[in-house]
């Protein structure tokens, strides 16, 4: 236990530090302050939680700063960055009422073919250039965090997550879209359960869970710490323990294959969402969560799960 806190305390740092390079937190802002706040709000270690916190919020303080004037907000892309911003730093605890009010005023401009590609009201997540499952994983994750800050995006969470049932069934390994449908998996989970605030049902995606438990094995012969940090928390979100052989492998090859610097992965990567990202997922599947009891879902998300659609 004390070499997975350990590894995670490392782990953590390498991704503040790196938030602090060059133009990266410009580039990446939204994903460095997530990482921040997640990790500060349901790790069961009180250190890690302060820690995080502390950087998270230090960034967010930061960004606010430097918000000297209001956006004009030009395209739905704009309205998306900063709708993840001021929502993250919200979270915590640095608050722009001002650019918050301005920006869910501009969001009414653009409908949710502009947001997300698609209308998930009337229509499928769509193949072509994008894998379905990629314009879907970003439709859920856009749309969560819209409903969760007053902040429309066209369409809700729930028209999004309707569409579960077309999704499937899912390919292999040997599937040229084999990455995008665990991301769109993994994404589905942690929309679903706050990030890892709540534990899930199996009962509730048992088509996921089958496909997480029973492809673990491919990032870990790869050698993708990236992916299998992903596979690893959401098999442990829907109640494996980590004596569970599956959970062990992913853990200990997790464990064994940190870099000296904190992260995971090729040190040389020249892509810094590669680098940061694949040391926060990393994080995720070897941290312990302070699991809370779900009372109450949003409206309509339960229907999907239980009905079906």
């Amino acid at each position: 236990m004390v070499q997975r806190q350990e590894a995670v305390l490392r782990g953590l740092r390498f991704i503040y530090r790196n938030s602090l390079e060059g133009d990266n937190f410009e580039d990446w802002g939204g994903d460095y302050l997530w990482c921040f706040h997640c990790v500060a709000s349901t790790s069961a270690d009180a250190r890690l939680r302060a820690l995080a916190r502390e950087m998270g919020a230090t960034l967010a303080l930061k960004w606010r700063g430097e918000q000297q004037a209001l956006p004009e907000l030009a395209d739905a892309g704009e309205v998306g960055y900063y709708m993840s911003m001021i929502d993250v730093s919200s979270r915590l605890g640095i608050d722009n009422h001002g650019l918050g009010e301005h920006v869910r005023q501009g969001s009414h401009r653009f409908t949710a073919r502009d947001y997300l590609g698609f209308d998930p009201v009337r229509e499928a997540p769509p193949g072509g250039a994008r894998s379905r499952y990629d314009v879907w994983c970003d439709a859920l994750v856009l749309t969560y965090t819209g409903d969760g800050c007053g902040i429309p995006m066209g369409a809700s969470y729930v028209d999004v997550l309707r569409w579960l049932p077309r999704m499937r069934p899912y390919g292999g390994p040997a599937d040229g879209e084999f990455r995008d449908m665990v991301l769109a998996i993994t994404h589905l989970v942690y929309t679903l359960n706050d990030y890892n605030r709540y534990r899930l049902s199996p009962e509730w995606l048992p088509d996921e869970f089958e496909f997480l438990r029973e492809n673990l094995k491919v990032p870990v012969a790869a050698g993708d710490a990236e992916l299998l940090g992903e596979f690893v928390d959401c098999l442990r979100a829907f109640g494996l323990p980590d004596s569970d052989g599956v959970v062990r492998s992913g853990v200990e090859y997790l464990l064994a294959s940190q870099n000296a610097d904190g992260s995971w992965g090729d040190v040389d990567e020249p892509d810094v969402h590669t680098r940061y990202h694949t040391a926060w997922t990393a994080i995720d599947g070897l941290r312990d969560y302070a699991w809370s009891e779900r009372t109450e879902w949003p409206a309509g998300v339960r229907e999907v799960l239980v009905g079906g659609g």
